[in-house]
């Protein structure tokens, strides 16, 4: 077999990336005549993921200088960056918030850099982006080393090796040679549009990490639209994260280098921003922007070619047809236009396909939903905003969404919550929103849907009323039990410890609960989100150790006053033993292995840690399997959980070690230099700290958006025994 010349396939097969996508189309560029289409290297702008450094830093509880007066402004890391940080990464948004402008971006770049490209390179790659609306202004950075770009788009259920094969025919020839191994280059696997997969989009993402795993010098981004990936349920090696809609910055940014000025178009959507560019006053809502560009477009065009317009939009969006089928004549007209350009993007599409099911009866829209949720979700929800807009009842899509079964009556339930929260008509709807909340607490309680699903449901039910005792505790009997690991030397060495019996939180404290605390006491709360109704059932953070003292303090006056406590008894704070052992019940100590809550080695889908893709914390007990022997939901992952017990002042190594001892690391008197223990990990911990062994630390002053407590009933003391 002749072996094959690695330098002249991959510059053969970077020079059809350039060729295929160099002129690939954006947008009309604003008020040229006749109409000119904007390219991605004149039009491109840099998308910012929901990930920050300080996320990525909590990652390891780095030191929180004091005294600090509120949280930083949050610093987005770019979508670049997260491909040049993780490895394989499913990257998410919304229809038209740019994924595939930032692929083939990537693609050309790296494929011209290659080759020696002069219009696209490494040097053009990286750009000076907005990280925050407070004027955070970086360099993006890339990784070193030869990265070969390889682009697919996922349009059908084909087999990954015939996709890559149909694209690079001789990608098999080259990963599998010894030459490419010895030649220190990468491939970056980019498969696009995944969603349209549906629920086979999971399955895609699986044999991504197999491929990656057969060719060690393979790295996967795969992107797709934000609805859909909701209901997968991804690999625990491949990272989540979701790109951000433009900030203001942004939009001010672009209108400046493109436009000379102008006030930037606030809309969320980067697609739906980009159309708006063309229009002189911009419309109040995403779904009146179509319409009016749509006008726009068509001009001389009858109501009912627009309908026809339309009708072929749905049509391609859903798999049957398309503009094709529009008359030559007209099709023409559009294409002269340039508004072909826009009419094919997927969000349009959705869009377009929204305005389509207006006009239809809405039996029609409930058995398309109920049919294919995934592909139908985003057009129902945005079908609901149109009727609320233009002044029609929801009251029958409402009812057809409720009225499905299995999986498609759960996601139904999801969807009309959401649609009653965004159209403010609850009141208008309050049977349905009965029976609506009857199905996010199953949904809740149940652990039913994918990890995207329930978080939302979570954070509706939440809206509307939880009606879950969030203030349960649970009872762990006394006795001795193996604390400690010798996985990681700060836990070690494992040993035997005697506790009596307590009781404590089955939840973390939540921010409904907290919020009340604050209310009664005015103490002070800096927490970003900890006021909103749909975070209500989330764990509060951004707490120091005194503000979580302060609150049992609160709790204890108040619970003893309603008959809740034994003369003896008290709330407080846990000990890292009391906490451990509520996490992981009578488990031994196993050898080699991670102790996880659940009594067995690391699953997927049982607690929120970075595995789960959130990168927030989501509301409490959404995780039902991950349940530990004595009933606490949580322990591991969601949120970092304050203790009573010294650390020490070094962050990297405790100064009080195990075994675990009375002595004075439950002193409640320590200075505000020497950390407090914090245990089980939180939303952006990976499995190897959100366990119930790892220990964690941080001044009792520090806070971030990562940390919470929860509670322990038990005598005023704490202490263990030997």
């Amino acid at each position: 077999m002749v072996e094959i010349d690695i330098p002249a396939a991959v510059a053969a097969h970077c020079r059809r990336i350039i060729d295929e996508h160099a002129e690939h189309p954006l947008h009309l560029a604003p008020g040229s005549q006749p109409p000119r289409v904007m390219t991605i290297a004149e039009g491109y702008l840099p998308l910012l993921a929901s990930f920050t450094v300080e996320d990525k830093a909590a990652k390891g509880l780095r030191s929180l200088e004091e005294p600090q007066a509120k949280p930083q402004p949050p610093v987005h890391f770019s979508a670049l960056e997260l491909v040049a940080q993780e490895p394989l990464l499913l990257l998410t948004g919304e229809r038209g918030s740019g994924k595939t402008s930032f692929a083939l971006h990537l693609a050309l770049h790296l494929a011209g850099e290659a080759i020696g490209s002069l219009r696209f390179n490494r040097a053009k790659l990286c750009h000076r982006a907005p990280r925050n609306d407070e004027g955070a202004v970086e360099a993006e950075q890339w990784m070193t080393g030869r990265v070969i770009p390889l682009y697919l788009q996922a349009t059908g259920p084909m087999r990954l090796r015939e996709l890559i094969a149909r694209h690079w025919p001789d990608a098999s020839r080259v990963l599998d040679s010894d030459a490419w191994r010895a030649s220190g280059m990468t491939l970056l696997l980019i498969v696009d549009e995944c969603d349209r997969l549906g629920d086979a989009g999971a399955g895609m993402l699986a044999t991504l990490v197999e491929f990656a795993e057969q060719h060690g010098s393979v790295r996967v981004l795969a992107l797709g639209e934000s609805g859909v990936c909701k209901g997968w349920v991804v690999p625990s090696r491949v990272t989540k994260r979701g790109v951000l809609p433009l900030l203001a910055a942004q939009q001010i940014g672009y209108r400046r280098r493109k436009l000379g000025g102008g006030t930037p178009a606030q809309f969320g959507n980067p697609g739906l921003f980009m159309l708006s560019l063309g229009i002189d006053a911009a419309p109040n809502a995403p779904h009146d922007l179509v319409d009016a560009w749509l006008n726009a477009a068509t001009p001389s065009q009858s109501p009912e070619t627009r309908a026809r317009i339309t009708e072929a939009a749905f049509r391609r969006y859903a798999g049957r047809g398309g503009f094709d089928e529009l008359d030559i004549a007209l099709g023409r007209k559009l294409r002269d236009a340039g508004a072909m350009v826009t009419l094919e993007k997927p969000f349009m599409l959705s869009f377009l396909a929204a305005r389509h099911l207006e006009s239809r009866p809405i039996a029609e829209t409930i058995a398309l939903f109920h049919d294919d949720t995934a592909r139908w979700t985003a057009p129902v929800r945005l079908l609901a905003r149109r009727l609320t807009a233009h002044g029609a009842t929801l009251d029958a899509l409402l009812r057809g969404l409720l009225s499905g079964t299995g999986d498609a009556g759960l996601i139904g339930a999801v969807v009309a919550a959401s649609m009653l929260g965004e159209t403010r008509q609850a009141d208008a709807h309050h049977e349905l929103l009965i029976a609506a909340k009857a199905v996010l607490l199953r949904i809740v309680e149940d652990g039913r849907l994918a990890i995207a699903l329930r978080e939302e449901a979570g954070r509706h039910l939440a809206r509307w009323g939880d009606p879950r005792d969030l203030e349960a505790l649970v009872e762990v009997p006394g006795g001795s039990f193996a604390m400690g690991s010798a996985l990681h030397p700060n836990s070690a060495p494992p040993h035997q410890v005697t506790l009596g019996r307590f009781r404590i939180g089955r939840y973390p404290v939540t921010n409904g609960l907290y919020l009340r605390f604050v209310t009664q006491t005015g103490r002070n709360w800096l927490s970003a989100d900890g006021r909103r109704a749909e975070r209500a059932s989330a764990p509060a953070v951004d707490l120091t150790w005194h503000d979580a003292r302060a609150f049992c303090a609160w709790l204890t006056i108040r619970w003893r006053a309603a008959g809740q406590l034994r003369e003896d008894e008290t709330v407080r704070l846990p000990t890292e033993p009391e906490w451990e052992r509520a996490a992981r019940g009578a488990q031994p100590d196993h050898a080699g292995a991670i102790v996880y809550p659940w009594n067995g080695p690391w699953q997927e889908d049982r607690c929120n840690s970075e595995e789960a893709g959130l990168n927030d914390t989501c509301t409490v007990g959404l995780f039902p399997r991950g349940r530990s022997a004595y009933g606490c939901d949580d322990m591991c992952g969601q949120v970092w959980e304050w203790g009573t017990t010294l650390w020490g002042e070094d962050m990297a190594t405790p100064c009080w070690s195990y075994p675990y001892r009375d002595d004075r690391r439950e002193a409640l008197d320590a200075g505000p230099r020497i950390r407090r223990v914090l245990r089980g990990g939180c939303f952006s911990s990976a499995k190897e700290k959100a366990c119930c062994t790892y220990r964690g630390s941080l001044e009792p002053n520090g806070f971030w958006r990562g940390n919470g407590f929860r509670i322990v009933v038990a005598p005023a003391a704490p202490h263990a025994a030997l």
